[in-house]
């Protein structure tokens, strides 16, 4: 279990890392995902993501904030399926609006939620 959220805190602080020093690249990443990817697809990705995390919650110091995490990810993965009032269009379209201080920040969020996770861990 503890692997599993070595796992996803290794990948968010990455993926934070990659945000925050690749802005550009991570910017046409994001986009290209978004844009090539089915919704189905789309979906999976925090969906699966969340219940990795709802199963491994137990082996963290503060398992009810890692299980939120995961319930959070799978509300996120239904909406992203579901796409209720075309959610998902607008994502897309504030993708498109957001400034390289806007990535950079979603890079920091996503480093110091990895480091957070990996540090929890008994």
């Amino acid at each position: 279990m503890k692997y599993i959220v070595y796992l996803l805190g290794f990948l968010w602080i990455a993926a934070g890392a990659i945000a925050i020093l690749y802005t550009d690249d991570y910017k046409v990443f994001i986009k290209g995902l978004l844009t090539q990817l089915k919704r189905l697809w789309l979906a999976m990705i925090p969906a699966v993501f969340g219940l990795l995390l709802l199963f491994a919650a137990s082996s963290t110091t503060h398992s009810w904030f890692i299980g939120l995490i995961g319930i959070l990810a799978i509300a996120k993965g239904l909406l992203i399926y579901f796409n209720p009032g075309g959610i998902f269009e607008t994502s897309k379209s504030w993708l498109d609006t957001l400034s390289d201080q806007g990535y950079r920040l979603v890079g920091i969020i996503a480093l110091v939620l990895g480091t957070v996770v990996i540090s929890w861990i008994q």
